[in-house]
């Protein structure tokens, strides 16, 4: 992330704790605004241009959003256009990671938001036809939030069933589980956390999930949200990716690198 995105995150998320009365329909103003912006073009370099003069730019938030939002995210909207973007498109990522964030805050445990993230997360990612059906710009929105309202109602909280319709519309990636795995390391960086990602061929003991888990944070220094994924590929052992970093010892790899020092 360049310098300018990076600071310029850091201020968008003061102006949002500058907001005392946030809620659910806050992050869902902040999601549609996100995603408008993802979905023009025009849009989206009418707001990140930085020779654009600043009464311009409030001009379109206003005249784009002014009927649909309250006066507080509009404000913010505003807020955010002023500052300056490395690139077009991460003034609209900026927007969706601060509705994460408020529904992040607005969670009764946070613990089980991101475990029910990536639940939902692994049912998408364990069938292709489901992550097609949801990853597909073809389907409508109604379509897709029918589906996800079948899978997943009355199975996880009101703040888990806002991200998982919003991961839908949402452009940041390709499909829908790397989207709501996006979602569960913002949440879990709202926490002061960092999200493990860990495959295994098998299921892991509670005892060895325990031990697992204590290692890691005593090698990163601090709490990390564990995501234990089944992936018969693995073969044996573990793979292990933290913050970019990957820590592989699993047995296909072991094998992969004997094949290259033979060959």
């Amino acid at each position: 992330m360049a310098s300018s995105t990076r600071a310029s995150r850091l201020a968008a998320g003061e102006a949002l704790n500058a907001i005392s009365n946030v809620s659910l329909s806050t992050a869902s103003e902040l999601f549609a605004a996100s995603n408008a912006l993802q979905q023009s073009s025009q849009l989206r370099s009418a707001l990140s241009d930085p020779s654009a003069e600043a009464a311009s730019k409030e001009q379109v938030v206003r005249s784009v959003f002014g009927a649909k939002f309250s006066s507080e995210v509009q404000s913010l909207l505003v807020t955010v256009s002023k500052l300056r973007w490395s690139a077009s498109r991460d003034l609209p990522a900026t927007l969706e990671q601060l509705g994460v964030r408020i529904v992040a805050r607005l969670s009764p445990n946070i613990d089980d938001l991101q475990a029910e993230l990536f639940d939902i997360e692994q049912l998408a990612a364990s069938d292709g036809e489901l992550e097609l059906a949801l990853s597909s710009t073809k389907g409508t929105a109604e379509q897709k939030q029918a589906l996800i309202s079948k899978l997943v109602t009355g199975k996880v909280s009101e703040q888990a069933m806002l991200l998982a319709n919003q991961a839908h519309e949402s452009r940041s990636y390709k499909r829908y589980a790397q989207v709501l795995g996006q979602y569960g390391v913002w949440v879990a960086e709202y926490a002061g956390e960092s999200v493990a990602r860990i495959r295994v061929a098998k299921p892991l003991s509670s005892e060895q999930l325990t031990r697992l888990e204590n290692a890691l944070n005593g090698v990163y220094g601090k709490k990390l949200q564990i995501n234990v994924e089944i992936d018969p590929s693995v073969i044996g052992g573990v793979h292990i990716a933290v913050a970019g970093e990957v820590i592989d010892a699993t047995l296909l790899t072991k094998l992969s690198n004997a094949r290259l020092q033979l060959s």
